[in-house]
């Protein structure tokens, strides 16, 4: 039998993810020990394995749960399998990212197209972007500053990946519903794939996302949450120097009446203040804590 941290531990399923399914969707129902804590034994893993390998791909939650419970959720892959097949997969996924940073170093446009076509393709949206996306951006990142890649290649890539997140945003949308939860970042703040790729993910679970996008005031973040009685917020701060104008805005939304769930996302989310909700640096599992503790979701 597993405690609940074990529990999200060995199935990568958030805490608070884990209550919430149980909760929404009876996927699980996890024994009580002496103290009254929640145990969880192997089936209740698998099951919750299963579950979010399904909403990695992009499933429903409720569909998802319903699978589970009905048994009739299609099988993963073999295990033994995808551990023989993790060093192909693998070299995939570093061809891609050496093809995108060459292709930015030569400014070869068709190139870095032809490396976000192979990067995209390795899996979920999810697991894309927390697997191959975000490192490849990382890598990008430290060839400019090496001199390696000018700043003109630095920026077609970027763009070329910022209008792939913007049409998965588009394209995730037909399953949006309530309540809404907007997202964005401070004013000022300018490096917005991160909170893009996070608004996908959440609007890929069902929420009704609203999207500000990069250098909002703190005044329309307010105007925002109100004229859509959000139930959430989601600011994004990718550096240190975001950190005092987010501390603004968090301020400023939970001086509303009433306040929705502010929570802070990005490299530089930690310690806005006790009320703010500092998500996980995985946009899978950042994703997945909103959906489970946005009021009314």
């Amino acid at each position: 039998m597993y405690t609940i941290k074990q529990a999200a531990r060995l199935t990568g399923v958030p805490e608070a993810s884990l209550r919430a399914w149980e909760r929404r969707y009876a996927v699980v129902v996890p024994h009580r020990n002496a103290s009254g804590y929640r145990v969880y034994d192997e089936s209740a893993l698998a099951a919750l394995s299963t579950m979010r390998r399904l909403v990695d791909d992009g499933w429903a939650p409720v569909e998802a749960a319903a699978a589970v419970r009905n048994g009739t959720a299609p099988a993963g892959p073999d295990v033994s399998a995808a551990r023989d097949s993790v060093g192909p997969q693998q070299a995939g996924a570093d061809g891609y990212t050496d093809l995108l940073l060459a292709s930015a170093a030569r400014l070869d446009t068709a190139g870095i197209e032809e490396a976000l076509d192979g990067g995209f393709a390795l899996g979920s949206f999810e697991h894309v972007v927390d697997a191959w996306l975000f490192p490849t951006l990382e890598a990008l990142g430290e060839g400019w500053a090496r001199g390696d890649i000018d700043v003109a290649g630095e920026h077609a890539a970027s763009n070329a990946v910022h209008r792939r997140l913007s049409a998965a945003f588009d394209a995730s949308g037909s399953r949006s519903r309530g309540p809404t939860v907007v997202v964005g970042l401070p004013p000022g703040s300018q490096h917005d794939l991160g909170a893009l790729a996070f608004a996908t993910a959440l609007r890929r679970r069902g929420l009704d996302v609203l999207y500000l996008g990069a250098d909002v005031p703190v005044d329309s973040w307010v105007t925002a949450v109100r004229s859509r009685l959000a139930r959430a917020a989601v600011v994004s701060v990718p550096t240190e120097e975001d950190r005092p104008a987010a501390a603004a805005v968090a301020e400023r939304l939970l001086g509303q009446s009433p306040a929705p769930l502010v929570c802070a996302g990005g490299s530089a989310a930690d310690g806005l203040g006790a009320d703010v909700r500092t998500l996980p640096t995985s946009i899978t599992a950042a994703a997945q804590e909103v959906d489970a503790r946005v009021p009314g979701g």
